[in-house]
């Protein structure tokens, strides 16, 4: 009677042995071409957004499809690399200069270089820079083309106006005439921004 039972417990035990080894099958399969089409992206988003490169670009790994990550600048950072040199050479800082640099960036699309140039050059009281900063706040000059921020941030523009100003720039003054006559309108649509503005001018 045991006899009869034996081939009947390891017919049982067969079909449990298949489905665990398809299982095992799966995932490997799964692990194997997850790792490949995981590369696959990587190389097509890296293709396409083309960062900029500092020195010589980093061979591609045809076996992996790896590209060497250490090499890409992030945004900001030839600025940054910039100020940290003027710094170290100390005062007086060539803040003329900077500015020239931080257009040449603004023409070239690197806004964030642009914009960390000029307000060091702004914080530094350099009038040109000063009415930059302003410009790119103002909501009658914005253009966001040319500027880091999303939209124009009035509160700031009236600050760095009013620095130009207190520098002797004429031409603060006039803008900053033009700024209350914005709020102003502004403030009479319900626009929040444009009331606190007026604010500043009581």
């Amino acid at each position: 009677m045991s006899e009869l039972n034996e081939p009947a417990a390891s017919s049982r035990r067969n079909p449990l042995i298949w489905v665990a080894l398809a299982v095992i099958g799966l995932i490997i399969f799964v692990f194997i071409n997850g790792e490949r089409g995981g590369s696959t992206l990587v190389t097509k988003s890296i293709e396409i957004s083309e960062p900029e490169v500092v020195g010589e670009p980093a061979e591609e790994d045809n076996a992996s499809g790896s590209i060497e990550r250490s090499l890409l600048v992030p945004p900001g950072m030839r600025a940054r690399q910039y100020i940290a040199q003027l710094r170290a050479d100390g005062k007086p800082y060539p803040l003329a200069q900077a500015v020239e640099k931080a257009q040449d960036y603004l023409q070239e699309g690197s806004l964030a270089d642009a914009h960390l140039l000029y307000f060091f050059a702004a914080r530094e009281e350099h009038l040109p820079a000063v009415m930059q900063m302003a410009a790119m706040s103002d909501p009658t000059l914005f253009r966001a083309e040319d500027s880091l921020l999303d939209y124009a941030d009035v509160i700031q523009a009236y600050k760095w106006y009013q620095k130009a100003a207190a520098l002797g720039q004429q031409d603060a003054v006039a803008r900053l005439e033009s700024l209350r006559q914005w709020a102003s309108d502004e403030a009479e649509n319900g626009n929040p921004h444009a009331r606190q503005l007026l604010l500043n001018f009581q």
